[in-house]
C-alpha cells in the first residue's frame, strides 16, 4: 500500500522526535537505524524513504529538532538569573532525553562533523541571540561576549556534573556557576541546587 503524503510526514516527524530524544540518551553512534526505525514502527525501507541521505541526514535534522524543542524554554526566561537557576537544577542534571543538547551531544557532534556540526552551530547561534536579549552591555560586542561566557559556563558545568560519580561534587559544580552571578543566588530557595529527584519537570530549562 502506497504511503500518503500525510502519513509520510507523520512518519518523519515520529523518527525525528524519537531520534532527538534517543541521541541525547545514547549518543549519535549509540543507536542504529534499525533500532530507531523499530521504535516508531517503520522498516529500513520506510526510514530511507524519509531520509535518503541516511544517518547523517537524520542526525543533522534531529539535532536541529533538539534545539527547536528547547528554544521555547529559553525564551520563557525573563532574566539571566532566572535562566541560570532553571538550567542548573538536579532535575535537568538527571534529564538526558529532554535536556540541553549541548552537554548531551557536543562530543558526538565534534566527532561526526559535517552537516551535523552545521546544525549544531546554528542551534548554538540561536541560543546566543536569545541570551543577548537578556544580558547587560553597552555594545553588541559586550553583550555577545557575556552571552558566550554564560552559555559556556552553564553548559560546561552541566557536562562535568553529569560525568561525575560523586553527587556532592556534581552539586558543587552547578552551584559554583549560580554563585558566580550574584543575582542568581539571591534567595536560598532559588539558589540551592536541590538533590531531590522529585523537582517538577518545568522547573528547569532543558535546553537548550
Amino acid at each position: 500500500m502506497k504511503v500518503t503524503k500525510d502519513q509520510a510526514a507523520a512518519n518523519k516527524e515520529a523518527i525525528l522526535t524519537a531520534a532527538s530524544r534517543m541521541y541525547r540518551e545514547k549518543g549519535i553512534d549509540g543507536i542504529g537505524i534499525g533500532e530507531l526505525s523499530r521504535s516508531v514502527g517503520l522498516t529500513h525501507g520506510g526510514f530511507y524513504g524519509q531520509f535518503p541521505g541516511g544517518k547523517e541526514q537524520l542526525a543533522s535534522e534531529a539535532v536541529t529538532r533538539t534545539f527547536e524543542s528547547n528554544i521555547q524554554d529559553w525564551q520563557d526566561a525573563k532574566s539571566i538569573p532566572e535562566l541560570i537557576r532553571r538550567y542548573l537544577t538536579q532535575g535537568h542534571l538527571n534529564n538526558w532525553t529532554d535536556g540541553c543538547p549541548i552537554p548531551a551531544l557536543a562530543a558526538d557532534v565534534a566527532r561526526t562533523g559535517g552537516a551535523v556540526s552545521s546544525s549544531f552551530t546554528k542551534g548554538i547561534e540561536q541560543l546566543i541571540d536569545l541570551l543577548m536579549e537578556l544580558v547587560e552591555g553597552e555594545t553588541h560586542d559586550e553583550k555577545h561576549q557575556e552571552s558566550l561566557r554564560i552559555l559556556s559556563s552553564i553548559a560546561g558545568a552541566m557536562l562535568i556534573a553529569r560525568a561525575l560519580d560523586n553527587p556532592e561534587l556534581s552539586r558543587q559544580f552547578l552551584q559554583s556557576v549560580i554563585d558566580a552571578w550574584p543575582a542568581a543566588s539571591k534567595t536560598e530557595e532559588q539558589a540551592s541546587v536541590s538533590t531531590s529527584t522529585d523537582r517538577p519537570k518545568d522547573d528547569s530549562i532543558p535546553l537548550t
